[in-house]
C-alpha cells in the first residue's frame, strides 16, 4: 500500500499564499485588460466582480466632475478676460500703507499770501489789468476808426468807464434783465436808477457795438493756425488767473459746458441733450466740492493743417489736469472720457480716476456685462493692478460699469435699500462739478443778444469770474450773508456798485449841468453834489431865474445847491448854520 505525505500549513502561511494568488491574479488582469472577454467574468468571484463595477463607476464620476470643473473654471476665466487681453480678479488686492495718491500737501482755498477785503477786490483777481488794457488798447482803435468813417470823433474809452460798463453788464444779470431792451432799461424811471446815473444810453449801445478783443489788421494771418484768434489772448489770460489764485481740493470734475448761440461761427456745436441744442462747447475742470472753475479748453473742432483727433477725451482729460500733476487727486468724469489708458496714465502722474464705462469698451470683460440672471441691486467687482471695476444692476436686465483706481475693496452700502458700492455713492457724489458751475452761471448771466461769437465768450468769462470772485470772497469771509438764500445775487449787486461808482462820481463832479433825471437817480444811488457855495463867482455868466416869469426876465447870480437851477434873491433861501455846526 503505498503510503501518502501530507503536508502542514500554519494559518498565517495560508493567508500569505491568498495573498500571493490573488496579487497574481490582479497583475494578469491589468496585463490583459483590454483582451478580456465576457467568458472570462465568470472566472472571478461574485463580490470582488461587485466592488470592481463599483471602483469603474466612480472613477469615470470623478473624470466628468473633473472636466466639467475644468470646463468651468475656463469659462470663468475667459469671462474675466478683455477683449484687449487684461485678465481681471474677483479677489481686492492686499491693504497696504496709504497711497501716495489720497495725500495732499497743500490746503485748498485761495493761495497764501492773499488778502481780499471787498468783492472788487476779488473780481481783480479774475479780471486783471491786463485783460482790461487789451480790450481798451483795441476797442478804442475800432472806435476811431467807425467815428472817422462817419466824420466824427471818438470819445477815448478810459479804464474807469470800461470798469463801470462791466458794473452796468454784471448788474443786469444780477437783476435777471439781460433780455430786457437796453432803451428801457436806461430810460424807464422804474428800472434801477444806477444805468441812467452812470452813462448814457447811446454811449453804452456804442461801447457793446464796438467793443473788440485783438487785432483787426492781423486777424486773417492768425486765423490760418488759430480758429478762435479773435479771443485768444483774453481767454489764455483769464485762465492764468483761474488757476493761480486758488488751490483745488482733493476731488475735481472734467465735463462739457454749452454756451448757447446760434450766429457764425466756425467750431458751432449741436447737442441735441442740452436745453440750448446749438452753441461753443467748453470742457471745463471745476472743483467738485466748491464752485470754483480752475480750468477750461474752448472746442473749436481741427484746427488747420491738423490731423483727425484721436482719442480726444483722453487727450481732453491730460490738458485740463496738467496743473494738478503729483498733487495726489481724484478726477471725476463720465464715459466721453473714461477708459482704461487713461487711467494708467494719470497713474504715472500720481492722479486717481471715478468714472462710468460705455458698454462697447473692449476693457470690460464679459462678465461685467448686463445680463438677466443677475438680480436687482446686486453688485459684481473685478480688479486688475490698481484698477478697480464694479457693474451694479439697478433694474432687471441692466448694468452700470465704473472704473476707480482711487477704490480697492468690495464696499457697499448695506444699510440702504439699493446697496449701491461705495464706487458709485462717490461718483455721485463729486460728478456735478461742472453742472453746478454751469446752473449757477446761466441763474444770474449777464449776457445780451448778439450776433458775434467773440462777444459770446466775454459774457460767459464775466460769468465765470463772477462766480469764482463769490466763492473766493465766502472763502476768506465765511460768515458773509450768512443765512441768506441769495447771498449770491447779493454779491454781484454789491460788486457792480462798487464798480460803477467811480465813474458815477467822476461824472456827476465832472458835469457842471446835469439833467434833473441824472441828478435824481444819482441821489436814489447814494451820490449827492456837494458844492462849496451857493453863489457862483462873477465870472461866470448869470441866466435867468427859474422861478420868476419869463416877461420879467429877471437875472440870478445864484444856483440852489439841490437841482442847481438860478434862482433870484426873492427866491433864494438862505439856511442858517452855527459855526460849531459847520465845523
Amino acid at each position: 500500500m503505498a503510503r501518502h505525505t501530507h503536508s502542514r500549513f500554519t494559518a498565517e502561511m495560508f493567508i500569505e499564499m491568498l495573498h500571493q494568488e490573488q496579487d497574481k491574479e490582479d497583475g494578469a488582469i491589468l496585463d490583459s485588460e483590454s483582451d478580456l472577454s465576457d467568458d472570462d467574468v465568470d472566472y472571478v468571484p461574485q463580490g470582488q466582480a461587485e466592488v470592481a463595477g463599483d471602483e469603474e463607476d466612480s472613477l469615470d464620476e470623478l473624470e466628468d466632475s473633473s472636466d466639467e470643473s475644468s470646463e468651468e473654471e475656463s469659462q470663468t476665466q475667459a469671462n474675466r478676460l478683455s477683449k484687449k487681453g487684461s485678465y481681471w480678479n474677483e479677489q481686492p488686492p492686499t491693504q497696504g500703507r496709504a497711497r501716495t495718491h489720497n495725500i495732499l500737501r497743500r490746503c485748498p482755498g485761495p493761495v497764501s499770501g492773499s488778502t481780499i477785503i471787498s468783492p472788487k477786490d476779488a473780481w481783480e483777481l479774475f479780471i486783471s489789468d491786463n485783460i482790461v488794457e487789451e480790450v481798451l488798447r483795441w476797442t478804442n482803435l475800432e472806435g476811431r476808426r467807425a467815428a472817422a468813417a462817419k466824420g466824427k470823433e471818438w470819445r477815448c474809452l478810459d479804464k474807469v468807464e470800461f470798469t463801470a460798463f462791466i458794473g452796468l453788464t454784471l448788474l443786469a444779470g444780477g437783476d435777471k434783465t439781460w433780455d430786457v431792451a437796453l432803451r428801457e432799461l436806461f430810460l424807464d424811471p422804474l428800472q434801477n436808477p444806477m444805468y441812467k446815473a452812470t452813462m448814457g444810453f447811446h454811449r453804452y449801445e456804442d461801447i457793446c457795438r464796438l467793443i473788440r478783443f485783438d487785432d483787426k489788421r492781423t486777424r486773417a494771418v492768425r486765423l490760418e493756425t488759430d480758429h478762435m484768434a479773435a479771443f485768444r489772448y483774453v481767454w489764455d489770460c483769464f485762465l492764468a488767473n483761474c488757476k493761480k489764485v486758488f488751490v483745488p481740493s482733493d476731488c475735481v470734475t472734467i465735463d462739457e459746458q454749452l454756451v448757447p448761440f446760434r450766429g457764425r461761427c466756425k467750431f458751432l456745436q449741436y447737442m441735441p441733450s442740452k436745453p440750448a441744442k446749438y452753441g461753443i462747447k467748453i470742457f471745463w475742470m471745476c472743483d467738485a466740492r466748491v464752485h470754483y472753475a480752475f480750468n477750461g479748453m474752448i472746442y473749436t473742432g481741427r484746427q488747420p493743417g491738423e490731423d483727425v483727433q484721436r482719442n480726444l477725451g483722453e487727450n481732453i482729460v491730460q490738458q485740463l489736469s496738467s496743473g494738478i500733476r503729483h498733487t495726489g487727486r481724484n478726477i471725476t468724469m463720465d464715459n466721453f472720457f473714461t477708459s482704461i489708458p487713461l487711467a494708467e496714465k494719470l497713474l504715472e502722474k500720481n492722479l486717481t480716476l471715478v468714472g462710468t464705462l460705455r458698454q462697447n469698451k473692449p476693457d470690460i470683460p464679459p462678465v461685467m456685462k448686463p445680463n438677466k440672471l443677475r438680480e436687482k441691486y446686486s453688485s459684481k467687482f473685478e480688479f486688475c493692478g490698481n484698477m478697480t471695476m464694479v457693474s451694479y444692476v439697478p433694474k432687471k436686465g441692466k448694468a452700470v460699469v465704473l472704473l476707480s483706481t482711487m477704490h480697492d475693496d468690495t464696499a457697499v452700502d448695506v444699510q440702504s435699500v439699493k446697496r449701491k458700492p461705495e464706487v458709485i455713492q462717490y461718483y455721485n457724489h463729486t460728478k456735478s462739478g461742472v453742472d453746478t458751475m454751469d446752473q449757477m452761471v446761466r441763474t444770474y448771466t449777464c449776457k445780451r443778444r448778439t450776433r458775434r461769437w467773440p462777444m459770446v465768450l466775454w459774457h460767459n468769462v464775466l460769468d465765470v469770474a463772477t462766480l469764482n470772485a463769490f466763492t473766493s470772497y465766502t472763502a476768506q469771509h465765511p460768515g458773509y450773508m450768512g443765512g441768506v438764500t441769495n447771498a449770491r445775487r447779493l454779491f454781484i449787486k454789491e460788486l457792480g456798485k462798487e464798480l460803477v461808482m467811480p465813474h458815477m462820481r467822476r461824472r456827476m463832479e465832472g458835469t457842471s449841468h446835469l439833467q434833473t433825471h441824472i441828478t435824481e437817480a444819482m441821489e436814489r444811488c447814494g451820490l449827492k453834489k456837494v458844492s462849496a457855495a451857493t453863489t457862483q463867482p462873477q465870472e461866470v455868466k448869470r441866466k435867468r431865474c427859474k422861478i420868476c416869469p419869463t416877461a420879467k426876465d429877471r437875472k440870478a447870480s445864484s444856483w440852489c445847491s439841490k437841482c442847481t437851477s438860478p434862482v433870484c434873491k426873492e427866491h433864494k433861501h438862505v439856511v442858517v448854520i452855527c459855526e460849531a455846526c459847520m465845523h
